[in-house]
């Protein structure tokens, strides 16, 4: 195993300087504007041609491919953007759900629901512990605009770990984490936060579970 991905297997974060270019940080930039005009966040950026060409990219990432595998699949890209008009806090949370096509009967699977017409569950741990998330920054990140805080080893059961960690990045750069990690995001102080979230998990899912837009997921 590389020191990347060891070192995420061991805290479940990584903080990636760089990932985009400057000019290819402002094609995506101008791409998301066209298309989520005035939106402050949104779960289905998938059904746009340039996120799922994006995710493409960040999956054939030397630094990114070292830690997702040749296996993994986008499943999921979300849009959050914080401003002085739209500012929130998040409290220490996992995320434990993912979207799935159509709800099963499975022991195994809860927490049902819907969020922007999508079905959503929580799967058994197995498939949690799969998944790796990578946050693309539109600008610097640090304690002043509500960067990322995790924390580190949390996505370990009985982790006792209860230091938090800033995930301080530039723009560009990516914040690569566990969905099972604790993690939390304060109110801006100034500035904007603008984060492209993307998912990958296995191809396929257990008890008969399949994900949705299977046509936008093959990456």
């Amino acid at each position: 195993m590389n020191n990347l991905a060891s070192n995420f297997e061991k805290d479940g974060v990584l903080v990636l300087p760089r990932v985009l270019s400057n000019t290819r940080l402002k094609e995506v930039m101008k791409s998301c504007e066209d298309t989520l005009p005035n939106i402050v966040g949104s779960r289905n950026l998938l059904s746009f041609n340039w996120a799922t060409i994006l995710a493409e990219e960040l999956k054939a990432h030397p630094r990114i491919s070292s830690i997702l595998g040749p296996s993994s699949k986008v499943i999921q890209c979300n849009y959050f953007s914080k401003s002085a008009d739209n500012n929130w806090y998040v409290t220490l949370h996992r995320d434990l759900s993912i979207p799935v096509a159509e709800k099963i009967e499975s022991e195994h699977w809860s927490g049902w629901s819907i969020k922007e017409g999508q079905l959503y569950a929580q799967p058994p741990r197995r498939v949690l512990e799969s998944l790796v998330a990578i946050r693309i920054h539109f600008e610097d990140n640090d304690e002043s605009n509500g960067a990322l805080q995790v924390v580190q080893g949390s996505h370990k059961p009985n982790s006792e770990n209860k230091d938090t960690m800033v995930c301080r990045v530039e723009a560009g750069g990516a914040v690569v984490i566990s969905p099972l990690i604790l993690h939390k995001s304060s109110k801006l102080k100034s500035g904007s936060r603008r984060v492209l979230h993307f998912v990958f998990g296995p191809h396929h899912l257990p008890d008969g579970a399949s994900w949705p837009n299977a046509d936008h997921t093959n990456q």
